[in-house]
């Protein structure tokens, strides 16, 4: 009796350990896909040679697969240095719909509130409310 229980639960664990396998793997192909899709979008169109006459503005990105979702997101990120000032453009897409999430604007003074800030109509006042509504984006 022992060893039909025994052999009942391995065989359980083995069926749930393999079933649990397959979403992992196609998780992490899905993630793999939208990590190169964002990477050869920023490439494309943020690559060297993007901003020949703006050589104070660095230009970076983020990229995340929602599950819950299925979308892949781009943050685009762009910081200007002036004289004594600091800019940033920060910019969240869908990647495979070229739809545009939302976008943070900071101005040129660092006390003022930001240009823009929203989230799909979700209005904030600083770039840490702003990351909060992009968790939903870019966490799972």
């Amino acid at each position: 009796m022992r060893a039909s229980i025994s052999i009942a639960i391995a065989g359980l664990l083995y069926f749930t350990t393999n079933v649990s396998a397959q979403p992992n793997k196609e998780l992490y192909q899905l993630q793999e896909r939208c990590g190169k899709r964002a990477e050869e979008f920023f490439r494309r169109e943020y690559g060297p040679g993007s901003f020949p006459k703006l050589s104070n503005v660095m230009v970076n990105y983020e990229n995340h697969y929602s599950p819950r979702l299925n979308k892949c997101f781009f943050l685009l990120i762009a910081v200007s240095h002036e004289k004594w000032t600091t800019s940033k453009d920060m910019r969240l897409f869908d990647l495979n719909e070229n739809k545009e999430y939302g976008g943070y604007v900071s101005g040129f003074t660092a006390d003022g509130p930001p240009l823009e800030c929203d989230v799909q109509d979700q209005v904030c006042r600083s770039e840490s409310e702003w990351r909060q509504l992009l968790k939903p984006f870019m966490e799972d």
